[in-house]
């Protein structure tokens, strides 16, 4: 590890359980981290605030952790075009302050910390981890505009721009977002805010019947009204749904809802309980952890599927994606799991659990297998990124 010592300085350089760890402080010494370790053959495996680590399988050879600790800080505000450009090691709570704290604008970056705390805007990005507000603002894809990052040989690129609407050249961030830092560092990302609104009401219904949950959940999704969020936790038979609007639009969506189903308001801190609850039921207990989705039409089997194996379910209930916590690390439950998402035609990842990312293990079609194998070669081809 001398020649990154040397790039870096020994004061950027530390050890974690016997693997070095460097601290790169811009995207100049990220690229030549990178043409280091390209020419030496080494494997990096990259790391923002830690708290999504276990949402990859373990790499095969790690030679170095590269830290995003010291890419962190705000680039350049704009109230006025609603935009921010952040490094991408920033802890997401930390942008968000800044732009609700500017003076004389209303805005809010609608990405939520999944992981907590810690969790980075690149690390974020990384994971495509997604909360609650998906439902209406969508995921990590939708907000971002840009980013600055590095490629496995040292390539430093820019793609997208610093204006909503921007069609230049190839969105290679849609190829970083959910790649796990497999494809490249991302070094700095610009993202569109939204405006906060007036105010934000949130409404409960409580049923155990899987089939009432999914056909007011259908219901909702025909009715005339833009909730911001419908999450579902179960098998606590728990459906939220909050409505950000002016003060009369909110009143006026409030009615139509209460004609759907019997629902309780709830005050502003039980919302806001809830919803951290459901950010960190993924990150909770001691038992295996999987992202499932399926279509909308099969809300019902699913929470079927997972009460029956015991686990609790904790996600976007019009878009039917979220995460089961299992009780126990057991293969056989872990298994029976994926076997039911599975057989709604649905989509499994594994987060959390021993043998949990070779149980929820997919083969891909050849064409999808050649696609990713052309796009590393392209952007990492000494395979640098583990």
């Amino acid at each position: 590890m001398a020649g990154l010592a040397e790039i870096l300085g020994a004061d950027r350089l530390s050890e974690e359980h016997d693997t070095p760890v460097v601290t790169p402080r811009d995207q100049a010494e990220v690229a030549e981290l990178l043409t280091a370790a390209t020419r030496d053959g080494l494997a990096l495996t990259i790391r923002g605030g830690g708290t999504k680590r276990n949402w990859r399988a373990a790499p095969a050879r790690c030679d170095a952790i590269l830290s995003t600790a010291a890419l962190a800080g705000i680039v350049d505000h704009q109230p006025g075009d609603m935009t921010l450009v952040v490094r991408g090691g920033t802890p997401l709570v930390d942008a968000q302050a800044a732009v609700t704290g500017a003076a004389g604008h209303r805005q809010r970056l609608m990405l939520e910390p999944v992981g907590g705390p810690a969790a980075t805007l690149g690390g974020i990005l990384s994971t495509r981890a997604a909360g609650p507000l998906r439902h209406r603002y969508g995921t990590p894809r939708d907000i971002v505009i840009g980013a600055r990052y590095v490629t496995g040989d040292g390539l430093a690129a820019k793609t997208g721009g610093t204006v909503v609407k921007n069609v230049a050249g190839y969105d290679v961030a849609k190829l970083l977002i959910g790649a796990h830092g497999s494809l490249g560092v991302i070094t700095e990302i610009a993202v569109k805010l939204h405006p906060v609104p007036d105010v934000e009401r949130m409404l409960v219904l409580r049923s155990t019947d899987s089939a009432a949950v999914a056909r007011f959940v259908l219901a909702l999704s025909t009715a005339p009204v833009t909730p911001t969020l419908v999450e579902v936790h179960w098998p606590d038979g728990v459906v939220a749904v909050r409505i950000a609007s002016t003060a009369a639009g909110a009143d006026a969506q409030i009615a139509l809802l209460r004609g759907l189903a019997p629902l309780d308001e709830v005050d502003a801190a039980a919302g806001e309980a809830l919803l951290a609850n459901q950010l960190a039921l993924p990150f909770a207990g001691t038992g295996s952890v999987f992202g499932v989705g399926v279509r909308p039409t099969d809300l019902a089997p699913l929470l079927d599927a997972v009460a029956l194996v015991g686990g609790t379910f904790a996600g976007r209930a019009a878009l039917v994606a979220g995460d089961v916590l299992l009780p126990d690390e057991d293969p056989d439950r872990s298994s029976r799991l994926i076997a039911a998402v599975r057989g709604l035609g649905g989509t499994v990842q594994a987060r959390r659990g021993a043998d949990a990312h070779r149980l929820a293990a997919a083969a891909h079609a050849p064409g999808i297998a050649e696609l990713e194998a052309a796009m590393r070669e392209q952007l990492d081809p000494a395979g640098v990124l583990a």
